[in-house]
């Protein structure tokens, strides 16, 4: 998320940040006239970085002036086993720290980044708007990248709330702030004229509490050679009874209680001996339960946002291994705990979809930065109707803007939505505020899956599509509940004991599993809720996977339709990434179909290519336009999807002619149904059977329908659609005709080889696509593109959703 840091004097943010309650009747010991212990950094305008550092921390240390803290640099050398070898100038640590010259991520309590003293190196600007010339502001914007590296580091390695940061710009210093919703800075004051100012603050820190520096006091440090540390250790080792996962016959059935070697083998995987272990507490009921895990499998980068973090954990109650997500879920009066809407889906039995065990908000933990930023920026004055209107005044804010995530603007995986919100009757948000409230929460679920790019053919994809397909028809059929938010990252693949009635076999089959319910949205309304609410509050969905009616149309209230058009999308993006094709630049067909975008009214809109395949019912392979074959059944599936699509979008544009041509009402599209509805029995029947020859005669006679129809046009401009495009417009109206569709394709005796076994897209396919907010763009678009984020597959939960860059395809 971009943003602008909301500022605080000092004094404000010593008060609220660094004075405890506890600390209320405590002063910092009174000192001598003249006592200025940085006096040896007086000439640190003319200092390089490491004299600066060299010399500050001497001071502190040699004062005490951070009593029960102590600093120690950490510029030479990255910390031991971290991968993306970062070394942060400096931090603070409790007096029992031993420091080695190392950054250890895992200890530090208080990061400081020292730079030399030069406007430019500030990754601030306190002066007005306007002022800032844009050398400087590239070089700003370079260093605070760096810095929410060095933030997003702290929250990887430890469970947080919030993190100071301490800067140092040669003879000026700057606290800050940082939570899930942003960032709070101090202004620039030079520590050397007034070393009081810093000293107090210090003071004040070194005597708070880990948790008020920031750490979670739901999430223990596990010590190496602990009891727990054991239990971990001894549930990682391989045992005789562990399953063999891949999919196939099962000879003999699996003992009571036994787990897939992949289980074991993620959760053993995750015990990095350089990476810290955490005992987690998780609410159940009116009591805790504990959970043990060690490096998480997934992590969301940057810093806002809802940081979702993965874990396969090991249940200290049953000894059994769980999936643990740990995130900061978007807290409005109108969002439900995506715990709560699994129970409902599992109460009425919906399939293909995690099993609850037990969830919950972390200790009433929210995000502050957002109440801050509409302290600082209070609502104008209402005016006068008979007054002329005047000019919004400029927000309390510093005018560099911030990039929380520098790397949310590159394809990984995060799961993020662009949204903004009307005033709730819980008055916890303001429309006009850029920054999104969050509160911890973390959800425990049976089921630990395996990545969607784990699928071995073409055919085992079609089938994971059609279990999440029955799972999403289930929610809304059963529960009356949408998902919201299709994308690769949410169908996760679970392998499954099947046993056969009729021939009294059993094996191993890989099913679909529909995850991430957090963006979820009831189809039936609840008392005091606002339709707003839901179209500005929570704009959700993959933008990627997003339907062209969603992208176009920011407040478009979620349909079937455009969830059935999400998965298709998740079905080809797969397909062209992972099996064979005739596409030969695959990288350049998932920027050109998933990734472009154009700027209309200061609104982003579906990409040119995506919009063409569903005007013209064809998928082409790039600018040559070629017809794109995989040669199997999917070709058929395509084919037939599309034109349902090309049919659903012509009825949808001829009918809003009508409506902006007329005053009366639009006609409302008739649902036309399917005569053969398919249950979840019969999907189960017709594995392994189905005469291919029958199957190819249906597709025939579908694609042979009439064409004798002529449009009929509508004041000269929207031909009318002919009556078999609505019934093809129609079947996407329910899940039906697409299962349907999904079982045809897979009614096949054989299917070829058709996975590659490497990536479509090489690792050296680094495309950039930047966006910038339109000049002129209203606040509400602004603040969709400063919350984009960005998705790459087999990155798990975190996902993008309005309109992000494009990244490094992995």
């Amino acid at each position: 998320m971009a943003h602008k840091a909301v500022v605080l004097d000092t004094d404000e943010f010593l008060n609220h940040f660094l004075k405890s309650p506890a600390q209320s009747s405590k002063k910092p010991p009174s000192r001598k006239r003249g006592f200025n212990p940085f006096a040896n950094l007086k000439n640190a305008a003319k200092m390089k970085e490491a004299k600066i550092s060299e010399l500050f921390v001497k001071a502190v240390n040699r004062n005490s002036l951070a009593p029960g803290l102590k600093m120690a640099l950490s510029e030479d050398r990255p910390g031991t086993g971290d991968s993306k070898q970062l070394r942060i100038n400096s931090s603070f640590h409790r007096t029992a720290f031993v420091s080695d010259g190392k950054p250890h991520w895992e200890d530090q309590l208080v990061y400081v980044e020292f730079k030399a003293h030069d406007t430019v190196n500030d990754p601030y600007d306190d002066r007005a708007p306007g002022q800032v010339d844009a050398h400087a502001d590239r070089t700003r914007k370079k260093v605070r990248g760096q810095i929410i590296q060095y933030a997003e580091q702290a929250f990887r390695y430890q469970h947080r709330t919030s993190l100071i940061l301490l800067i140092i710009i040669g003879r000026r210093f700057r606290f800050s702030r940082w939570d899930r919703s942003g960032t709070i800075v101090t202004p620039a004051v030079d520590y050397v004229k007034q070393p009081l100012v810093l000293c107090e603050m210090l003071w004040y820190m070194g005597h708070l509490s880990d948790e008020a520096l920031g750490l979670d006091p739901s999430a223990t440090r596990i010590p190496r050679g602990s009891h727990d540390h054991r239990l971990m250790v001894m549930a990682s080792l391989p045992l005789p009874a562990d399953a063999d996962h891949r999919a196939g016959p099962l000879e003999n059935p699996l003992p009571e209680g036994a787990v897939f070697r992949y289980v074991r083998d993620k959760f053993r995987q995750s015990l990095d001996p350089h990476f810290p272990y955490y005992r987690l507490e998780v609410p159940h009921g009116g009591r805790v339960r504990i959970f043990l895990v060690g490096k998480p499998a997934f992590h969301a980068a940057g810093i806002a946002g809802r940081g979702t973090t993965g874990y396969v954990a090991l249940d200290v109650e049953t000894g059994r291994f769980v999936w643990l997500k740990d995130a900061w879920r978007t807290y409005y009066g109108y969002v439900d705990q995506e715990g709560y809407v699994l129970q409902q889906l599992n109460a009425v039995g919906v399939v293909n979809v995690p099993t609850v065990l037990c969830h919950g908000d972390i200790l009433n933990q929210e995000t502050v930065t957002p109440t801050w930023w509409e302290r600082k920026n209070p609502r104008p004055t209402p005016q006068n109707p008979n007054q002329s209107p005047t000019h919004p005044t400029m927000p309390s804010a510093l005018c560099s803007s911030v990039l929380m995530n520098p790397e949310a603007t590159a394809m990984r995986g995060t799961k993020r939505s662009a949204s903004t919100m009307e005033d709730d009757s819980d008055g916890n948000s303001r429309e006009d505020c850029p920054l999104r409230r969050h509160k911890h929460y973390r959800l425990v679920v049976e089921e630990v899956g395996l990545q969607l790019t784990e699928f071995q053919h073409g055919q085992q994809l079609l089938r994971i599509i059609f279990d999440c397909v029955l799972a999403h028809k289930e929610a809304v059929t059963k529960a009356s509940i949408l998902h919201c938010d299709i994308s690769g990252g949410n169908i996760l693949i679970l392998p499954k004991v099947i046993y056969h009635q009729k021939s009294g076999n059993r094996s191993i089959k890989w099913s679909g599993l529909l995850v991430d319910w957090e963006l979820s949205q009831p189809l039936t309304g609840r008392a005091g809720f606002k339709l707003s609410h839901l179209h500005q509050m929570r704009r959700t969905g993959t933008w990627q996977f997003m339907s062209m009616a969603a992208i176009n149309d920011h407040g478009k209230e979620i349909e079937i339709s455009d969830e059935l058009e999400s998965f298709f999308y998740v079905t080809i993006y797969y397909a062209v990434r992972y099996l064979k094709s005739n596409c030969s630049d695959v990288g350049a067909f998932i920027r050109n179909f998933f990734d472009a975008y154009r700027v209309e009214q200061d609104a982003y809109k579906c990409g040119a290519t995506k919009a063409a395949a569903t005007e013209s019912a064809s998928l082409t392979t790039g600018p040559h336009e070629l017809p794109l074959i995989f040669q199997t059944r999917l070709d058929k599936f395509f084919d037939k999807i599309l034109r349902w699509l090309k049919a659903q979008y012509a009825v949808k544009r001829y009918e809003l002619s009508l409506r902006l041509l007329s005053t009366q009402p639009s006609r409302v599209m008739k649902d036309q149904g399917v005569a053969d509805r398919m249950t979840t029995d019969e999907y189960m029947e017709y594995e392994g059977c189905g005469d291919e020859e029958e199957e190819e005669e249906e597709e025939e006679e579908e694609e042979d329908r009439s064409t004798t129809e002529y449009p009929v046009l509508s004041n000269g401009s929207v031909p009318e659609p002919s009556a078999s495009e609505r019934q093809e417009a129609g079947k996407l109206a329910t899940h039906d005709a697409f299962l349907n569709a999904l079982a045809t394709a897979l009614k096949v005796k054989s299917w070829p080889s058709d996975r590659l076994m490497s990536d479509n897209v090489p690792s050296t396919n680094m495309p950039r696509m930047p966006v910038a907010v339109p000049a002129n763009a209203s606040p509400v678009v602004k603040k969709l593109k400063m919350t984009a984020q960005t998705w790459a597959p087999g990155t798990g939960l975190e996902l993008s959703r309005d309109r992000p860059e494009t990244s490094p395809m992995r």
